[in-house]
């Protein structure tokens, strides 16, 4: 007869509790800060019913959901990226990377599943902006967004923001693969992705100041070194540069004077969980008077997952005209909405990069959020917008 180590019981009873601390710990958790933090939607709790028919899925939903929802696990994260910034300059996932002149860069993108390509964003800037087969097929995605939005006589601009690996080619960190950095070397303002761009259809509107941010960004005050998110002073530059070239109506109440040295917050902080404060160059954006209204909330049609997605709304006391406009955009539209809205009597401000793709296409669909003058899509160059990638252009 098998006897049992005496302490086998002990053993299993502890395996037990470790085993047994998610789910303890997962009701305790404030899962809507790490969602927010990490500016994605956490993994959902799969449908236990289906673990017979198709155990594989249910179980590997099921690790990712533990993952997302474990208790401590958003401290120890955001814990070891705070390490190796504090220790190397850089997360052991290499999104953020640093030089000696202490400019940051963002190399690939934050979003906590699907790391597996750093400098991936670099090579769309630069590698992909000077390869033809790219610039053709992608074209098709700008042409089929354009007509979506534009079906209703809205004027639609795609307005990228130059990022730093194409402004400070001289500055990109000893660890940049040989090729993006040779890449990188050979953008200018008559060799870029929108120039490209615009050659291959010269009817869509893309707004790219890299003219203007070139001529700029050495200045830390401009284009702070240590925020990889446009900011400051290049916000102002950015809404000026568009009025300018799309004969938009600027507002009587628009800050003229120079930029005025201040304090930006290092919006690296928000990323990795440590931040500062550095010095800025800005002007009074409280001047602009702008009414925002942050809890409106559109409706959706009945092809949508959800009722409604959230969308800023923002009057200006001082426009000179009656028009409306619309600003898509991913995290950079917060930086710059209340410029652009300075330019219009009202305008929308929508999160386009957190709507997925069944919703985008439900609000697209809808007539009366299209139905207005001017839309632009804002975003930097170093990722296309997402609302854009939902729609096959093989499908028409």
């Amino acid at each position: 007869m098998f006897k049992a180590n005496k302490w086998v019981i002990p053993y299993v009873v502890i395996l037990s509790v470790v085993l047994l601390i998610p789910a303890v710990t997962i009701p305790l958790v404030d899962h809507d800060a790490r969602q927010t933090w990490e500016n994605r939607t956490l993994t959902q709790l799969p449908d236990l019913t289906k673990v017979l028919t198709t155990p594989k899925p249910v179980f590997g939903q099921l690790d990712d959901y533990v993952n997302d929802h474990i208790g401590g696990g958003f401290q120890a994260i955001k814990g070891r990226r705070k390490f190796y910034f504090d220790t190397f300059g850089a997360t052991n996932d290499i999104y953020i990377v640093g030089n000696d002149q202490g400019s940051y860069f963002l190399t690939s993108p934050f979003r906590q599943k699907d790391r597996k390509q750093p400098f991936s964003w670099w090579g769309n800037a630069c590698v992909r902006a000077q390869n033809p087969n790219y610039l053709k097929s992608y074209i098709k995605i700008f042409e089929k967004s354009e007509a979506d939005l534009s079906k209703y006589g809205a004027e639609v601009v795609y307005g990228m923001v130059p990022s730093k690996a194409v402004l400070l080619q001289d500055q990109l960190p000893k660890s940049t693969p040989e090729k993006i950095r040779a890449a990188c070397e050979e953008i200018s303002a008559e060799n870029n992705w929108a120039v490209n761009y615009s050659k291959l259809n010269p009817d869509i509107n893309f707004f790219y100041p890299y003219t203007a941010f070139k001529e700029r960004v050495s200045d830390p005050l401009f284009y702070p070194n240590t925020a990889y998110h446009w900011q400051g002073e290049s916000t102002w530059v950015f809404a000026e540069k568009l009025a300018a070239e799309y004969n938009l109506d600027v507002s009587p109440a628009w800050d003229k004077g120079p930029c005025k040295n201040t304090s930006v917050k290092w919006d690296i902080g928000g990323l990795i969980g440590v931040g500062q404060e550095t010095p800025g160059c800005d002007r009074d954006l409280s001047s602009l008077e702008i009414e925002i209204d942050e809890k409106f909330m559109y409706p959706l049609n009945a092809q949508a997952k959800k009722e409604t997605v959230k969308v800023v709304k923002m009057t200006n006391p001082h426009a000179v005209n009656d028009k409306t406009a619309i600003v898509f955009s991913n995290s950079f539209g917060p930086a710059v909405r209340q410029q652009v809205a300075s330019h219009f009597k009202t305008t929308y401000h929508l999160r386009a990069g957190i709507i997925n793709g069944v919703d985008m296409k439900a609000l697209l669909s809808q007539s009366d959020i299209l139905d207005v003058d001017f839309i632009v899509v804002t975003v930097a160059d170093f990722h296309y917008p997402g609302m854009l990638r939902q729609i096959d252009p093989s499908k028409k």
